[in-house]
């Protein structure tokens, strides 16, 4: 086959024009520290990569959910250390109301002592955090727990708990309604009915202000309903620091996980930089060397070929 000088100009066009392509890709991968742009880069590579993101994308959610998770539960756990002491101040006003040595006036100042833990045990129990939710209603996060008479609302008392995603197929629970810790099965209601911790001190309150027959047995009722709910609310407080521990570990291996999803990512997209400089210093040798080709086969003519 005869090969013409245009032939051969075309060609040498062709890969000056191949390697103005190469410079351009190799000043952008260097300019911008990204050398994976488009599937036609490199379509397997490509395709990794954006399966990376969407999972990385993913973990980066779970870590958002475990720091979220982990602040909900550190204050509920803490607050429920609050209450607790409440609930033993509590305790020890009943006991010592509940000697014969006490005298109206003293019985009236433990009444008052017991309007105040009352009303501090009230403030916790329906305390809300930072977002406006209340901290032991569940699902029914906007909704009170419990009224001024103690009484449970009944949208908390059917709520579930509320669980946050931390890692495939795993969860944390972050909201416990306040009926699974706060409620009890009451020696002092009529048949043992449900009552609040509430509605106990009231009870005990209102005891020790009428002095009925029956005080002992109230004293009695109340003092087991009150170490019923301190080990209900010990339970609660024991399961958080469970979801703790889990949470913490949850979060060093999301941590360990996101670091190998970064530098693997970081290899399949990111401009090796002395590969990119080396290229770009080659790929100028070979822009000049075909330049230099291309001036030669415009200087050819017949006239040049005739002499």
């Amino acid at each position: 086959m005869r090969v013409s000088t245009s032939m051969i100009f075309s060609q040498g066009l062709t890969n000056l024009q191949q390697q103005q392509t190469t410079i351009l890709q190799a000043q952008q991968q260097i300019a911008t520290g990204v050398k994976l742009t488009n599937p036609a880069d490199d379509p397997v590579a490509f395709a990794t990569a954006s399966n990376l993101s969407v999972y990385t994308s993913k973990q980066n959610q779970y870590s958002t959910n475990i720091d979220t998770a982990t602040g909900k539960v550190q204050v509920q756990e803490s607050t429920l250390g609050s209450i607790t002491s409440i609930l033993q101040n509590v305790r020890d006003v009943a006991i010592q109301a509940n000697n014969s040595a006490q005298s109206p006036t003293s019985l009236a100042a433990l009444t008052d002592q017991l309007g105040q833990l009352r009303e501090a045990l009230a403030s916790q129990i329906n305390a809300k955090d930072e977002r406006g939710e209340y901290l032991f209603s569940g699902t029914a996060a906007r909704q009170q727990p419990y009224d001024a008479a103690g009484v449970l609302n009944p949208n908390v008392a059917s709520a579930g708990t509320v669980k946050l995603a931390i890692a495939d197929n795993q969860s944390a629970t972050i909201n416990q309604p306040a009926g699974q810790i706060f409620q009890l099965t009451s020696s002092a209601t009529a048949g043992g009915g449900s009552a609040s911790i509430l509605q106990v001190i009231d009870q005990l309150q209102a005891a020790i202000t009428a002095q009925p027959a029956n005080l002992q047995t109230v004293y009695q009722n109340a003092q087991q309903d009150l170490d019923n709910v301190m080990n209900q609310v010990t339970d609660a407080r024991g399961g958080m620091g469970n979801t703790l521990n889990t949470l913490s570990a949850a979060k060093d291996s999301n941590a360990a996980l996101n670091v190998v999803n970064q530098q693997t990512l970081s290899n399949l997209r990111d401009t090796d930089m002395a590969t990119a400089v080396t290229k770009l210093n080659q790929s100028y040798l070979n822009l000049q060397a075909t330049q230099q080709s291309m001036v030669k086969i415009q200087g050819l003519s017949l006239f040049n070929y005739l002499r």
